[in-house]
């Protein structure tokens, strides 16, 4: 079982680094991005800092930003996050590995089947983070003019998750029997047809891929909106949020109680917050590491990074005067427009201020006391149970909150010194779920069951 002291830490890496500027700094991997070796030696980095896993952000579109614009940037694309984390799974023997993969642009089945030959790679250590989709671009990859609505999204999403969850479930634990003389390979009482019919999808069934090795791999979500919000307490058991401080807490509490309307345990979901570390020696040095990223900036991308967070376009506002309060966008991602806002409301800066100040959520500079000071307050006062860690650049800088921040927690007694358990489940205390189908016999079983005694 997980350290209850323990802080769960997931990176959420990008090669090029987060900070739109940092691919402009000489020690920059950049191009590499698509180097494999790169990414191998990240995620043996992440392993040798004990952190619970590496979790891939994916988009099946180029990252959102003005065409005129974009060129200035190097977020201009990423791996497919299972083709990526299949690699990394013969690397690492440890670490969780968390994909992405969306429920609008693809099938309950084959989503089922990836994760569950993930979780069978790498022994137990997959996670799926359930996405809709988050913008039109990558709507318009696959057919579709614009996203559809977002109640009908998330209500697809919610029968796609019950569809895979239900197929991983096809194979009772102990359904192989290996009965050489007999010459049967498999108890055909344990295999199981889900016959799925619902609203948005029919599924037969059962899945070609033996049970996970966790039962299901563990189930990701970052719903902000209403919806998206219910979602994720309905299926999530690690919930990923970029709120901080007061709206993290808030987050946090409406979560939990949706969760337990909806007749789930609280304690078995984790809610992990967004930190963005500069971190160095001294102050001074993390500093001037956030200056140097801040001064690369290309003028435009500056503003279109906090344009992008609220949906709105700050071209023509003036640049003195303090953005109104009541600002409405068009929300790509519900939670950053948030967070921004939540920095308006607290800060009242101006235009200009808001463009070159605001550092993003969770962004924190400084000592590796002062990110470790960070981490537990917002852990103590109920903002989150956990963070996802965005690196500002790769990979150095993961190497350096390896290297500073990770000793600190665990000077402090906050943070794993080697992993407890087998698998991704069990280093986060979350519990293997039950077979819904097992002491049942399934229609595939009953009929080779008749056929069989019916030949002896």
């Amino acid at each position: 079982m997980a350290d209850p002291c323990h802080i769960p830490i997931c990176v959420l890496p990008h090669a090029a680094g987060w900070h739109v500027a940092s691919w402009r700094r000489p020690w920059a991997v950049d191009k590499e991005i698509w180097n494999p070796d790169v990414w191998k030696r990240l995620a043996q980095t992440a392993e040798r800092g004990r952190l619970d896993a590496i979790f891939l952000a994916d988009l099946v579109a180029l990252w959102p930003a003005p065409e005129h614009l974009r060129h200035h940037t190097a977020h201009v694309g990423q791996w497919e996050a299972f083709t990526l984390l299949s690699a990394l799974a013969m690397v690492t023997e440890h670490i969780g590995l968390i994909a992405t993969g969306h429920t609008e642009y693809g099938s309950p089945y084959n989503m089922a089947r990836r994760t569950a030959c993930l979780d069978h790679l790498s022994r137990g250590r997959a996670g799926w983070n359930v996405v809709t989709s988050s913008g039109p671009e990558q709507a318009r990859n696959f057919g579709k003019g614009d996203q559809d609505p977002t109640e009908l999204r998330y209500a697809r999403a919610t029968e796609f998750v019950d569809v895979v969850r239900g197929l991983w479930d096809s194979w009772e634990d102990d359904a192989y029997i290996r009965e050489r003389s007999a010459g049967i390979f498999y108890d055909p009482e344990k295999l199981h047809v889900l016959d799925h019919k619902g609203e948005h999808y029919t599924v037969r069934g059962p899945l070609n891929v033996m049970r996970p090795p966790q039962g299901h791999p563990v189930l990701a979500q970052a719903g902000s909106s209403g919806p998206g919000k219910k979602l994720a307490a309905s299926i999530g058991e690690l919930i990923f949020t970029p709120h901080s401080g007061y709206g993290a807490q808030a987050y946090r509490r409406e979560i939990r109680a949706i969760a337990r309307e909806l007749g789930r345990d609280p304690d078995g979901i984790k809610v992990l917050s967004q930190v963005t570390p500069v971190v160095a020696r001294t102050q001074g040095e993390a500093d001037a590491k956030w200056d140097e990223l801040q001064s690369l900036r290309h003028p435009e991308i500056a503003r279109g990074v906090v344009e992008a967070m609220l949906g709105v376009d700050l071209s023509a506002a003036p640049l003195d005067e303090p953005l109104p309060e009541t600002v409405q966008g068009i929300m790509r991602v519900t939670g950053y427009h948030d967070a921004v806002m939540d920095y308006i409301r607290s800060e009242k800066p101006t235009v200009r201020q808001l463009i070159h100040n605001y550092k993003g959520p969770g962004t924190i500079v400084g000592p590796p006391e002062v990110i470790a000071d960070y981490i537990e307050a917002e852990v103590e006062s109920g903002a989150c149970d956990g963070f996802v860690l965005l690196i500002q650049g790769m990979p150095e800088e993961l190497e350096d909150f390896v290297e500073l921040v990770i000793p600190e927690l665990q000077k402090r007694g906050r943070f794993r010194t080697e992993y407890t358990g087998t698998t991704l489940r069990e280093n986060l205390g979350l519990a293997r779920p039950p077979n819904r189908f097992a002491g049942t016999s399934g229609t595939e079983g009953v009929a080779f069951a008749a056929a069989w005694n019916a030949l002896r």
